[in-house]
C-alpha cells in the first residue's frame, strides 16, 4: 500500500504535465526572438541522432558548455547533475559502481549501467578522458534492447571532441589543496587538418600528480599515499569522400599510485574506533577524519591500452556504422589490510589483467513519416585473468604469497533492431527487440589462499562453463501535444546473464544450483515528459517508474560466529526488489547574464525477497546504495566584462550502505562555489567544492576483516573539501 507522502511525490509529475501543456499550448503565441534561448539538445543514445523533445529516453544532456560550467573534471560529479543517479567507490582511484533509480550495483556484482566512450564500452574509469569531452549523455531506464547486457538500469554515453577542421589547442593547469595534502594537474590537446577537408587528427595529453585524500600515518613503506597518472590520447578523423567518414582513436593511461591500495575503507564511527584501537592496535595514536593507521604494504598500479576504429557510410537508402574497439587493462592493487590497524597481521593484494573486443554493425532506414527502422549485430568478448595474494605479519610489496590465478571470459553475440511507427503526425510507437547469447567459462587451479587466524581459502581445479539466452524487448509510445511540449511511456526489459560461484566448488559442493546462478532479469515501466518554453529560455524534463526484479542477483560473505569472513563472494539470483520514484530537472536561462538549473528524483527501493542467513531476511528494508532522495541547485551569473561566479547546492537523502540496513549514511547537503574571468584567449577560476567538509560514506560498507563484529562499519568516503584554481588557454 503506498502512503499518502509516497502517493503525493508520484502525482507530482502528471499534475506537472497538465499544467505545463496549458502553459505550452499559450505561450507558443507570445515567444520572444530576441530574448536569451537555450541551444537544441540532441539525444544519440537511441543510435539515431533525435531532438530531446522528439526522444522517449529519460536523458539528462550536459553539453559541453555545460562541462565547462560546472567544472566538470570528475566523473563522480555526474550524479550530481542528474536526478536519481548515484556513483558509489571502492576508493579515490578505486572503481566506480552505477546506482540508477534504485537498481543499485556494488563492487561484487558487474556494473547494472553500463559507459561507452566514443562507443567503446568501460568498466573501470579514468577521469583523464574527461580532457577532451563533447556531451555526456545519461540515460535513466534498461537501455538493453540497442546495447545488449549490463544496461539494465540505465547508460552513460561519453561523446569526446572531433578532430577539427581549423587548428585550435588548448592548456588547462589545475592546483587543489585539502586537508590532508594537495594536487596539481596539467591537460590540453592541439586539433587541427592534417589532409585539407580529408584528414583531421588531435593529440590530447593529461599529466597528474595528487595526495590521497586520506593519509596513512601508519605505512609500512614511508608511502603515505599519492597518484601520479599520465593519459595520452590521439584521434584522427578521415573524410575521402561526402558519404563515408571513419573516426579512429587511441589512448594509453598509466597510473602509480605508491602508498594506497585502490579500496580504502574508513570507520564511519572515528571516536569509536580510537576507544577501541588507538592504544591496543595503533601506539597510542589517534586517527581523525582524514587520516588512518595500516601497516599493510601498499602500492597501485594500473596501465590501460585502447583502440577503437569507426565508420559510416551514407547510402541511397539509409546509412550503414561499424564499429570496433579493444582494451587492455593490467592492474596490480597491494596493500589490502584486514585489521585497518597498525597491527600486522593480515595483508593482502590483488592482481588483475583483462582483454576486451567489442564489435558492432548496424543499418538505418531513412527518416520518414511513415516508418523508419534500425538493425543491428554485435560481438561482445572479455577475457580476465585474477590473482589474489596475502602473508601472514610483518612484510613488505614482494612479501604477498599468490593463490593460482582464477580465469574468466564472456563472449556475447546480439542481434537487434528498433522500429518508429508514425501513426499520425504526432504520435509515435516504437518497438525493439535485441536476442543476446552469452556465454561464461571459468578456470581455476588447485592452490590456497590464507586469511589468517586460522582462516584458508582452499582453490580446487575446475573449469566450467554455461551460456545463458535473453530475448530483451522495448515498447514505447510518443506524443508529440505541441512543438514544445511531448510525452511518452516505456516498457523495457533489461538484463545480467549468470555466471558461477567458485567459492561453492571451493567449500566442496556439487549442486549446479549452486555452483552457478541464473541471469537477472528486469522490467521497467515509466511515464515522463519533455517540455520547453515558446521563447527557449526554459525547459524541463522528468518521468515516474516502476521497476521489478524476480531473479535478483545479490552477494553474500560466508562469514564464522564472530563476523569474520571465510570465504569469498557468493552469488544467488533468487532474490527479489521493487523499485519505484519520479524525477524532475530543468534549466532557465533567466537573462543572458543570470541562468538557473535544478534537479530532484525521489526513490522507494527495497527488497521484497533477499535471505541474508538462516534467520535473517531482509523483506521490505531499503536496498542498499540506495539514497531516499537526491537533488541539485546551481546559478550561474556572467557579467558582459567576463567576470563570473557559480553556486552549487546538493542534497542527498538517507542511505543504506549494506542490505542489512544496520550501516547507514544520514542525509547530506554540500555546497560549492567559484568564481573567475573568462576572455576570448583565456581564463582563470578559484573554486570549492563540499566547502563545509561533510564526511561522507559512499560505498558498501564492511566489518573489520580481522576483528570482525567490533560495534564498527567501514566504507570508502566521498571527497573531502577541496579548494582550487584553474589557469585556461586556447588558440
Amino acid at each position: 500500500m503506498i502512503s499518502k507522502a509516497r502517493f503525493s511525490a508520484l502525482s507530482v509529475i502528471p499534475l506537472g504535465i497538465t499544467v505545463l501543456s496549458l502553459q505550452s499550448t499559450a505561450a507558443e503565441q507570445v515567444g520572444n526572438d530576441d530574448s536569451p534561448h537555450i541551444e537544441e539538445t540532441i539525444v544519440t543514445g537511441s543510435k539515431r541522432d533525435t531532438t530531446l523533445i522528439e526522444s522517449d529516453l529519460s536523458a539528462t544532456i550536459i553539453d559541453s558548455n555545460m562541462i565547462d560550467e560546472v567544472r566538470l573534471r570528475d566523473f563522480r560529479r555526474i550524479d550530481d547533475l542528474a536526478p536519481n543517479v548515484q556513483f558509489s567507490e571502492s576508493g579515490q582511484r578505486g572503481s566506480i559502481y552505477i546506482t540508477v533509480r534504485g537498481v543499485e550495483s556494488n563492487p561484487f556484482i558487474i556494473n547494472r549501467a553500463a559507459i561507452y566512450i566514443d562507443g567503446i564500452p568501460f568498466r573501470e574509469l579514468s577521469n583523464s578522458v574527461l580532457n577532451q569531452t563533447q556531451s555526456i549523455e545519461v540515460l535513466r531506464g534498461p537501455q538493453a534492447t540497442l546495447y545488449g547486457a549490463n544496461t539494465e538500469s540505465g547508460l552513460i554515453i561519453v561523446s569526446t571532441k572531433q578532430p577539427s577542421e581549423e587548428v585550435s589547442a588548448e592548456l588547462r593547469l589545475t592546483g587543489i589543496d585539502f586537508e590532508s595534502g594537495n594536487g596539481l594537474e596539467t591537460d590540453g590537446f592541439i586539433s587541427g587538418p592534417i589532409i585539407r577537408d580529408k584528414l583531421a587528427g588531435s593529440i590530447a595529453f593529461n599529466v597528474a600528480e595528487e595526495d590521497a585524500y586520506v593519509k596513512n600515518l601508519g605505512t609500512s613503506t614511508g608511502e603515505t599515499g599519492k597518484i601520479d597518472e599520465t593519459f595520452l590520447q590521439g584521434r584522427l578523423r578521415w573524410t575521402p569522400t561526402d558519404t563515408l567518414t571513419v573516426n579512429a582513436t587511441a589512448y594509453w593511461l598509466d597510473m602509480d599510485a605508491p602508498g594506497l591500495f585502490d579500496q580504502q575503507y574508513m570507520p564511519l564511527d572515528i571516536d569509536r574506533y580510537n576507544a577501541l584501537y588507538a592504544d591496543y592496535a595503533n601506539g597510542g595514536r589517534r586517527a581523525d577524519g582524514w587520516t588512518t593507521f595500516e601497516d599493510a604494504p601498499k602500492l597501485t598500479t594500473e596501465e590501460e591500452w585502447v583502440i577503437g576504429i569507426s565508420a559510416t557510410q551514407a547510402l541511397d537508402y539509409g546509412s550503414l556504422d561499424l564499429a570496433a574497439s579493444y582494451r587492455k587493462l593490467e592492474e596490480n592493487a597491494m596493500g589490502l589490510d584486514f585489521d585497518l590497524t597498525a597491527s600486522p597481521l593480515v595483508s593482502a593484494s590483488e592482481k588483475e589483467q583483462e582483454a576486451f573486443t567489442n564489435l558492432e554493425a548496424r543499418f538505418s532506414s531513412p527518416e520518414v513519416d511513415v516508418i523508419d527502422y534500425i538493425i543491428g549485430v554485435s560481438y561482445y568478448q572479455d577475457y580476465e585473468e585474477n590473482a589474489k595474494a596475502s602473508f601472514i605479519g610483518t612484510g613488505g610489496l614482494d612479501s604477498y604469497i599468490a593463490a593460482p590465478a582464477q580465469r574468466k571470459e564472456s563472449e556475447d553475440y546480439g542481434v537487434f533492431g528498433s522500429v518508429n511507427w508514425y501513426l499520425t503526425p504526432k504520435l509515435r510507437l516504437s518497438g525493439g527487440l535485441r536476442y543476446d547469447n552469452a556465454t561464461r567459462s571459468t578456470q581455476q587451479k588447485q592452490g590456497q589462499l590464507d586469511l589468517g587466524y586460522g582462516s584458508i581459502v582452499y582453490y580446487v581445479d575446475a573449469d566450467l562453463t554455461e551460456t545463458y539466452e535473453a530475448f530483451l524487448p522495448r515498447l514505447a509510445a510518443h506524443y508529440t501535444v505541441s512543438n514544445n511540449f511531448s510525452v511518452h511511456a516505456t516498457l523495457a526489459k533489461g538484463y545480467i546473464p549468470g555466471g558461477f560461484n567458485l567459492v561453492a566448488v571451493q567449500q566442496g559442493y556439487s549442486d549446479p544450483d549452486i555452483i552457478s546462478y541464473d541471469s537477472e532479469a528486469l522490467w521497467s515501466r515509466e511515464i515522463g515528459f519533455k517540455w520547453r518554453s515558446a521563447d527557449r529560455r526554459m525547459r524541463a524534463s522528468g518521468a515516474v517508474f516502476h521497476i521489478t526484479s524476480d531473479s535478483w542477483q545479490e552477494v553474500q560473505i560466508a562469514t564464522d560466529e564472530t563476523g569474520r569472513p571465510v570465504s569469498s563472494d557468493f552469488i544467488s539470483s533468487d532474490a527479489s526488489i521493487r523499485s519505484q520514484g519520479a524525477e524532475l530537472e530543468g534549466h532557465w536561462q533567466v537573462t543572458d547574464a543570470l541562468s538557473v538549473d535544478a534537479h530532484i528524483g525521489y526513490v522507494d527501493a527495497e527488497y521484497r525477497d533477499l535471505q541474508l542467513d538462516d534467520t535473517t531476511n531482509v523483506k521490505g528494508q531499503s536496498i542498499q546504495l540506495v539514497p531516499e532522495y537526491d537533488g541539485g541547485l546551481a546559478l550561474r551569473y556572467e557579467w558582459p566584462n567576463g567576470f563570473f561566479v557559480r553556486g552549487e547546492a546538493g542534497f542527498t537523502g538517507k542511505m543504506a550502505l549494506r542490505a542489512r540496513g544496520d550501516a547507514i549514511q544520514d542525509a547530506v547537503e554540500t555546497f560549492g562555489l567559484q568564481a573567475g574571468y573568462k576572455s576570448g584567449r583565456w581564463a582563470v577560476r578559484i573554486f570549492g567544492d563540499n566547502l563545509s567538509d561533510e564526511r561522507r560514506g559512499s560505498g558498501l560498507a564492511i566489518e573489520n576483516l580481522a576483528f570482525g563484529t567490533d560495534g564498527l562499519f567501514y566504507s570508502p568516503l566521498d571527497a573531502p573539501r577541496i579548494i582550487g584554481v584553474e589557469l585556461e588557454a586556447w588558440y
